[in-house]
């Protein structure tokens, strides 16, 4: 009896330090789960970046419009928000930046990848909005085309470009439906459409009411916010992902077939200048691919010169009032990539960061064309940001260097996020990346010390 009882007692303290064991591990676990704003993902993001990270209250809504690419002519993107900290997998490429607006977080997508050989599957293009605290989806929108636009929002009115890379003759690139479209903010519902026989590739502006866009049929044109035609110009000669930049009610870009880099009048559509650089160069690209950045009357964008199996990378820089040549710089060569040839520039304290598939990221002094330094991040497709005077860059494998304004590496690490052709966004307390592999990552600033 009583070997019996012993038996069962050693029994009862067996179960009972199993007990205790679960639920010591369940609160371990619910407690590192709410430490995060998408918990699902939680254990991902502490293998990833070896951090801990804190819930963030949510502060003031932001409001103001977003009317340019990434933001302002110098494509330094910040915008002045706290976030929460959260990753989620929409599951379709995101080519371009997002946008905030609101409470909301806007992210376009193109589709799925093929993440080999980085094509797009299929012509079909989501615009979701996210919380921005918590990173859950409020609403999404699907349409029968690749989205590529960032989403630029005037007054509660998110505005969209839809269109793709196939071309329907030596003139024309886009199929499909092709069109501009005007979204409420509130609840994606569409208000408008305009469509156009090209692509609308490039991410619009916006200039005195008017929403300007160079499309894949070789027009530029301008419409109100009711999505009616205030001008239209011919100029023959397609625009791929080169989204106009804006300045002074000046709008800059490059196109295709012939390579033609242009400063147009925002307010009528008259060329005020262009530089036709197919008749210096015989066999061209990149230029209908990078969208310029701007500082100090000072326009720079890139173009590449072409052979059978590879291109020489362009970085260039033109006088913005009169489209003089300033400098040229000679980026190096590699094989053709299978998609965008030019990422944008980043113009920051007189200085322009530049990265290419060539893979080498390049500091050049803005007004003389002098390099400063390089360094070595491999195959390239964004454009690097600036965090307190650092230069933040992701290669397209998604690895994320963290430099000094010298040209040093500080710290690296390899993030989840395969970038497309576009900077990551920096806010108060985050560094959001959006890639093509579909992830959203918001991740701590810091991760990044």
């Amino acid at each position: 009896m009583k070997r019996e009882l012993a038996i069962i007692m050693l029994i009862l303290i067996f179960l009972i330090i199993i007990i205790l064991h679960s639920f010591s591990f369940l609160l371990y676990y619910h407690g590192n789960q709410r430490q995060f704003s998408h918990s699902s993902n939680s254990k991902e993001i502490r293998n990833i970046y070896n951090l801990t990270v804190y819930e963030v209250s949510f502060t003031i809504p932001y409001d103001r419009n977003t009317t340019l690419f990434e933001g302002v002519p110098s494509h330094v993107y910040f915008i002045p928000v706290k976030t929460g900290f959260f990753i989620l997998n929409v599951t379709t490429a995101i080519v371009v930046p997002p946008s905030v607006y609101h409470c909301l977080l806007l992210v376009t997508t193109s589709g799925p990848m093929n993440l080999a050989n980085r094509q797009l599957c299929t012509c079909q293009g989501c615009v979701y909005a996210i919380n921005i605290s918590n990173g859950e989806i409020v609403w999404f929108q699907k349409f029968n085309n690749q989205i590529m636009t960032q989403p630029i929002v005037i007054n509660c009115i998110v505005i969209i470009g839809l269109g793709n890379n196939i071309f329907q003759n030596c003139h024309v690139r886009g199929t499909g439906d092709n069109a501009i479209l005007a979204l409420n903010v509130t609840n994606g519902k569409v208000l408008w459409e305009y469509k156009t026989l090209g692509g609308d590739m490039p991410t619009p502006t916006f200039y005195d009411g008017k929403i300007i866009e160079a499309d894949g049929n070789g027009q530029v044109f301008a419409l109100n916010l009711q999505g009616e035609v205030c001008w239209c110009k011919n100029i023959t000669s397609y625009d791929s992902m080169s989204s106009p930049l804006l300045v002074k009610g000046v709008v800059y870009f490059g196109s295709a077939n012939p390579y033609i880099f242009w400063a147009i009048n925002a307010a009528n559509g008259n060329i005020i200048w262009y530089v036709n650089f197919s008749s210096i160069y015989p066999s061209l690209g990149g230029l209908d691919d990078s969208s310029p950045a701007y500082c100090n009357g000072i326009i720079v964008s890139a173009y590449t010169i072409k052979t059978n199996v590879s291109i020489k990378e362009i970085l260039f820089a033109v006088n913005a009032t009169n489209g003089k040549i300033l400098w040229c710089i000679d980026e190096g060569c590699t094989k053709i990539p299978p998609n965008l040839e030019s990422p944008p520039p980043t113009i920051f304290n007189g200085v322009v960061y530049h990265d290419s598939p060539v893979g080498i990221l390049y500091a050049v002094n803005l007004t003389s064309g002098k390099v400063i330094w390089t360094f070595n991040t491999g195959f390239t497709v964004d454009n690097p940001e600036i965090y307190e005077g650092k230069i933040i860059i992701q290669n397209a494998s998604g690895y994320l260097f963290d430099l000094s304004s010298e040209g040093y590496l500080i710290k690296g690490f390899q993030t989840p996020v395969m970038p497309g052709p576009g900077n990551m966004l920096l806010t108060c307390n985050s560094l959001i990346l959006v890639g093509v592999n579909g992830i959203v990552d918001s991740l701590p600033l810091y991760c990044l010390t």
